[in-house]
């Protein structure tokens, strides 16, 4: 009988709870019981109208008619508790903007009444306006009227604010203008809701920038376009790479850049340290060292940059793929969450690395600060677990303690809203794996077809039938052996003597990035000493030796193995270049 009144798939997706009417006469008495975790919302309401012998269609109507108020009720609530944490959030945001523009107020009566407000300021712009090599020059000739051109040392931008900087950064005394980028070209948006920072380098063999743009700027809700902005952070001192970067990113992206929502800034040579004469630290190699040195340089620039200009900050990389309306789930999981937990220090949105981190901008000049004292100490992802331990974990009480008080202040977000794509790592010679097998079709080896003719090749690495090293050395594949030992060799003999100038030898491929020369030197057999190599060079940890060459003709190069390994061995790229050969007269 009750079957005939109630239409279980109607009810079926509501999550509030309701409890019976007919337990009291008055709606005013009714309390509101957890619905048990084994039932779902109709079970239960069945199950009490049943036990109650309620099967009146009144009182099943006043029954749901109490149901559905509340349930309105109850989702305006929420929203509105929502609304508040945005407007909390977004008020501490206009709050750190106020104490920044005191802080420059400050600034500047100090100068006044010390006398020495003007002394400089005319001549701060020609102080570190280095000569344009023709390169530049010649670009920005050829990119006149684009506003790709008009970015080049602007005046009206100012300095970054970051405090403590010059104690912990002292060679940024060396020039008045090292916080201030050599490169900006700006719509002018601010105050937007979420800034996307996306730091981009150059890459040893292929860039991912503008697929990631065609993804973060396609993959935008058209709620999102006019209150987001994407800031490209160019870490390349370069001008010329910078200028063609730009560009680029102005001719695919027209109407992105004119309406603001894509910025593009690059820092100073004079922003960054003498990275060779940073100390060693973490057991790294002096290449590693100056990789994460500079990542963490770079990130410092980019935020700092970009805490005045939206609410939150979206930490990304440059070879990534976003999900569609992903700024619209980032909004909706941080509302709700700010309201759930509103002590949270960052929230992830990716789980690798240092991508789609999401700050506060009001709390992000914390984290700059931090990361100033420690960028020397710590790859990126490193500094962040860092940064969460320190705020939370208690040294007196154990590890797993730490880790429940640093996931209630990094709230998780699943799945990823984040791709990684990028199979060429910014750190010159390493690769990823890449976990989507429709980001792998990239190529296994890097052909180059003018080598200098060879005499012979000499080798006892045992060889793949297929993958020889003739091959490999033509340009037609790879060379693939069998586990080489201490004391194997490969050597490449010329027709004639030859001046090499540079040279890459690439070991591995994305399908077996294992498959690597370690422990293994280069070695150049002078023309006018036949009987001894010279040691020019070694395979570093990532499997690659490059490196430019100034001695006389060559005759034979060779690659040593000084440890047994317990990989096979790929060849993937062998490029040898050569100078010209002089004249006959």
């Amino acid at each position: 009988m009750l079957n005939a009144v109630i239409d279980k798939d109607r009810v079926g997706y509501f999550k509030a709870t309701a409890v019976y009417y007919g337990r009291s006469q008055s709606r005013k008495n009714l309390t509101l019981p957890k619905i048990p975790k084994n039932l779902t919302l109709p079970r239960y309401i069945l199950r009490n109208l049943e036990s109650h012998r309620v099967y009146s269609f009144s009182h099943v109507k006043h029954y749901f008619s109490y149901f559905f108020s509340f349930a309105a009720r109850l989702e305006r609530e929420e929203r509105m508790e929502e609304l508040l944490a945005n407007m909390k959030n977004h008020l501490e945001y206009l709050d750190s903007q106020y104490r920044g523009k005191q802080e420059a107020v400050i600034t500047l009566q100090a100068k006044m009444f010390s006398g020495r407000g003007n002394s400089s300021q005319n001549t701060l712009h020609e102080v570190s306006l280095a000569p344009l090599s023709p390169a530049v020059q010649l670009l920005l000739k050829n990119m006149t009227g684009t506003k790709a051109a008009s970015g080049l040392y602007t005046k009206h931008i100012q300095q970054l604010r970051i405090p403590f900087v010059y104690q912990l950064l002292p060679h940024l005394m060396n020039d008045p203008q090292s916080l201030k980028p050599a490169y900006h070209m700006s719509g002018g948006r601010s105050f937007c809701e979420i800034v996307v920072g996306v730091p981009t380098v150059k890459r040893d063999k292929e860039s991912y920038l503008m697929v990631t743009l065609t993804h973060l700027v396609t993959e935008l809700s058209p709620a999102d376009v006019n209150n987001t902005l994407i800031v490209v952070m160019i870490g390349e001192t370069e001008l010329d790479y910078v200028l063609q970067v730009a560009r680029q990113i102005e001719t695919m992206f027209p109407n992105q850049v004119d309406s603001g929502l894509i910025e593009v800034i690059s820092p100073r040579e004079s922003y960054y340290p003498d990275f060779d004469k940073l100390p060693i630290t973490l057991g790294d190699s002096r290449k590693r060292i100056k990789w994460r040195s500079k990542q963490n340089l770079d990130n410092i620039f980019l935020m700092a940059y970009a805490q005045s200009k939206g609410t939150f900050y979206l930490m990304l990389e440059d070879d990534i793929i976003a999900k569609k309306n992903y700024i619209q789930t980032i909004k909706k999981f941080t509302a709700t969450t700010t309201v759930s937990n509103p002590n949270w220090i960052f929230i992830e949105f990716c789980h690798v690395g240092g991508i789609g981190k999401l700050f506060r901008s009001a709390e992000l000049i914390k984290f700059i600060s931090y990361a100033q004292i420690f960028y020397n100490n710590l790859p990126i992802d490193w500094l962040l677990e860092s940064y969460l331990a320190d705020r939370v974990c208690n040294l007196e009480k154990a590890g797993k303690n730490c880790g429940a008080a640093k996931e209630k202040i990094r709230p998780k977000f699943k799945p990823s809203l984040f791709q990684h794509i990028g199979l060429y790592s910014s750190l010159k010679g390493k690769m990823h794996k890449i976990g989507d097998a429709k980001f792998r079709t990239v190529p296994k080896f890097f052909p180059h077809t003018d080598n200098p003719p060879l005499r012979t090749i000499k080798t006892d690495i045992i060889e793949h039938s297929v993958h020889t090293l003739q091959k490999a050395y033509a340009g037609r594949t790879f060379f693939w052996g069998l586990k080489p030992k201490k004391g194997s060799f490969v050597e490449f003999w010329f027709e004639k003597p030859i001046v090499m100038t540079h040279y890459v030898f690439r070991s591995g491929n994305p399908d077996h990035t294992m498959d690597l020369f370690y422990n293994t030197t280069l070695e150049v057999l002078p023309a006018h000493n036949h009987s001894n190599f010279t040691v020019i060079g070694a395979f570093d940890e990532f499997g690659l030796a490059e490196g430019n060459l100034s001695m006389g003709p060559i005759i034979a190069i060779r690659l040593s193995v000084q440890r047994n390994s317990r990989f096979w061995v790929i060849l993937s790229e062998i490029e040898l270049r050569v100078s010209p050969a002089p004249e006959s007269r």
